[in-house]
């Protein structure tokens, strides 16, 4: 059966990005097609947060010209984890599927303060495993709740699209996926209303945060905690990855100082073997989109 593409899109601010990805052969992903579109609002804040039913369509109408001609089925979206509750759970390994995910359900129905009568919108995906403190084996999960509002929001444009599905990929998860495959990798995403981190070792994600905050001094402790979390250390890092709309030498000075190795942006065509000739920061922002596809090949 021939391998069919996924639609990635992800917005952020006043900027829609999408691509289309094949990923026939693991380990060898093939971009379809790359594109953009700007909005005259804050597209980002008036889909997902104030579910505005007229940007939906607005977003919809540009993803139909886009995608135009595109046998995808299966939307992939890379969210923004301020749009997202997105948690990490340690869980013993071996443990039978639907015990897990009962689980793992029930803790994103508390964390997202839901009535016992809702549904619960969430995904998990198995991080890593390691051994416990007492020597038992774990597995960590990432589990992302999606909203009621947003899901209509997006439910809504995967109609648009004639999709049979979407799929949410949380960004720090994505640009984590996105980054070199040696090494261990430290990326940011500086953005003017929140800071977002990910800790990656040889292209595996191991954590990834969140904060409101876009001080540098917050920005570099956000750093820290995600790397204290994912058991990794300033003089640990091999690549200081930065991307977002927010990018500057006073946001990330704390940060870079703090790892002793200096930011390059993102670059998340790496992995297809194909670069556009364009600014690396422009490059960068597609970080989401390009890791939410590859995490959708895997």
């Amino acid at each position: 059966m021939a391998a069919r593409p996924v639609a990635v899109v992800g917005l952020s601010g006043q900027t829609l990005r999408y691509a289309e990805v094949l990923t026939e052969t693991p380990g060898d992903p093939r971009l379809r097609r790359l594109g953009a579109a700007d909005f005259d609002r804050d597209a980002e804040v008036a889909l997902f947060s104030n579910a505005d039913s007229g940007v939906a369509d607005d977003v919809g109408g540009a993803l139909l010209e886009g995608f135009r001609g595109s046998d995808a089925q299966h939307l992939v979206v890379a969210l923004h984890p301020t749009h997202v509750t997105s948690f990490f759970t340690p869980l013993p390994a071996g443990l039978d599927e639907a015990q897990r995910d009962g689980q793992l359900r029930q803790e994103a129905a508390l964390l997202a303060d839901l009535a016992p009568t809702q549904v619960v919108r969430a995904h998990s995906r198995r991080i890593r495993e390691e051994a416990a403190p007492s020597g038992d084996r774990r597995e960590w999960f990432q589990t992302a709740h999606v909203s009621e509002p947003v899901h209509a929001s997006l439910t809504l444009i995967s109609d648009a699209l004639g999709m049979d599905r979407y799929t949410v990929v949380e960004s720090t998860r994505a640009v984590a996926i996105a980054s070199p495959t040696d090494g261990v990798s430290l990326v940011v995403g500086a953005y003017e209303r929140h800071t977002e981190v990910a800790v990656a070792r040889d292209g595996v994600y191991l954590f990834g945060t969140h904060g409101p905050s876009t001080a540098p001094a917050d920005t570099a402790y956000f750093a820290l905690a995600a790397l204290q979390q994912a058991g990794a250390a300033g003089p640990d890092v091999d690549h200081l990855l930065v991307y977002g709309d927010d990018v500057t030498d006073q946001r990330l000075e704390l940060v870079v100082e703090f790892v002793g190795v200096r930011r390059s942006p993102l670059d998340p065509f790496a992995h297809f073997g194909r670069r556009p000739s364009a600014d690396p920061a422009e490059l960068a922002a597609f970080g989401p989109v390009l890791g939410a596809a590859l995490d959708a090949g895997l």
